[in-house]
């Protein structure tokens, strides 16, 4: 049939209809909803908040519709070293996502303008085309884009710039601003087919980025030059930090050195081999950083460099797929969670293919804070969110190894982890990721 007739969708009906079943599940899953209906609560039992190797506890972020995934995994890979440092009791140690997201706006902001000026056509149709101004300045961003900031501006505790209003939802923000810096692009842009020379068209910029920044400051609060930070140690001590500036703070008190810190992934496709080294032109947005550098290697690689790394006090930042075979209520992460295949028809994908058309992607950071390892095998995975601690088990997935086979891309290790092998695929010059 090349069309769907209307005697097809009798014929359909029929086919349902002739399973009694079916309308016990349709009524079901009306009335409950389809998770609901389709839990398996078995696999639930399988996957106890019970963990052999776990990192000391922290207070949960909560980060609401700010979409700054990626900034709370970077400080939750750091602040304990932080808290360490200062002799600071980590549950009353936090750092200010707020400053990072100011400066990563204006960044991206600056990154658009200079997209422009480097440009080698004038024309806003090709310009649009390139989608150069698809997305200017979404809050998106991963563990290059956390470091850069941090050793461009340095930190500060979240008490100094705590978050504001419109900081915890992104949505309106970033359409104001997307539509602020795409018009002066396209000013940018007009000048630049009047031939106006370079160093004039970088004079306009910069007031483009002072009126940005006069935009962001308002929204998000002005980042502090020097501050004042008061605390109480361990010890019982009060302790008063007094004029140090972001840079200092973050020079003083990260001792971690944060650029060795690379990017391992598991991304399959097609005929892809482990050991490749890759880079993806897509994934940084802040001028002047380099591209995403990866190792693709096995996902029992991504494993094995991630439990050395526990096992040394350091969390694991995750790239990751969540929006399906997950549940909040019991923050479990497992692929048989629901068993969508026999009720509903569903028919799954594997890692490959769902990522070539689109169906997984990474599109959240997380951070692995713990593992339950039996006969010297991972079986489920305590790990970190950043939406406070009200869902799941205080905050944290329970993640099922099944679940990091097919769903988890990328951790962020130390190179110093890394076999001597894996060490020198790393060094190879890298290879442009088409996708």
């Amino acid at each position: 049939m090349k069309e769907i007739e209307l005697s097809n969708i009798e014929s359909f009906s029929k086919i349902y209809n002739s399973n009694v079943k079916n309308k016990n599940i349709e009524n079901k899953i009306k009335q409950y909803g389809l998770d609901k209906v389709c839990i398996n609560k078995k696999i639930i039992d399988e996957n106890p908040p019970i963990f052999n190797l776990e990192l000391k506890e922290t207070k949960r972020y909560n980060q609401k519709d700010s979409l700054r995934c990626w900034a709370f995994s970077g400080i939750n890979v750091i602040k304990r070293n932080m808290a360490d440092n200062l002799n600071m009791d980590i549950m009353q140690f936090e750092l200010s996502d707020n400053f990072i997201a100011f400066f990563h706006r204006l960044e991206k902001a600056n990154t658009t303008y200079e997209k422009i000026l480097k440009s080698k056509t004038t024309d806003l149709d090709k310009i649009a085309k390139k989608n150069i101004l698809k997305n200017p300045v979404e809050e998106v961003g991963n563990w290059k884009t956390f470091t850069g900031i941090v050793k461009k501006y340095g930190l500060v505790p979240r008490t100094v710039m705590p978050i504001t209003a419109e900081g915890e939802n992104a949505t309106k923000v970033t359409n104001l601003f997307s539509e602020t810096v795409r018009s002066n692009a396209i000013t940018l842009l007009k000048l630049k087919s009047q031939n106006k020379k370079v160093e004039e068209l970088r004079k306009i910029k910069f007031k483009m980025l002072a009126d940005n920044y006069e935009f962001l400051s308002k929204v998000y609060g002005e980042p502090v030059k020097t501050f004042n930070y008061n605390y109480t140690d361990k010890n019982g001590n009060n302790v008063s930090l007094k004029n140090i500036t972001p840079n200092q703070f973050a020079e003083r008190f990260l001792s971690i050195d944060i650029d060795n810190f690379i990017f391992i992934s598991n991304v399959p496709k097609n005929n892809r081999k482990y050991g490749e080294k890759l880079k993806n032109p897509a994934s940084i947005n802040i001028n002047k950083m380099k591209y995403v550098e990866f190792l693709h290697v096995s996902s029992k690689e991504l494993k094995d460099l991630s439990i050395k790394q526990l096992k040394d006090h350091i969390p694991v930042m995750v790239g990751i797929y969540i929006r399906k075979f997950a549940d909040k209520k019991s923050g479990v992460l497992d692929t048989r969670l629901y068993d969508y295949e026999n009720l509903i028809k569903y028919k799954s994908l594997n890692k490959e293919d769902g990522r070539l058309v689109g169906d997984i992607e990474l599109h959240h950071w997380m951070t692995i804070t713990g593992v339950q390892i039996e006969k010297e095998i991972p079986r489920r995975w305590k790990v970190e969110d950043s939406y406070g601690d009200k869902e799941k088990i205080n905050g944290y997935y329970i993640m099922n190894d099944n679940y990091f086979d097919k769903y988890v891309f990328t951790v962020i290790i130390n190179k110093k982890y890394l076999s001597k092998k894996q060490l020198e695929l790393y060094n190879q010059k890298g290879i442009i990721e088409e996708s």
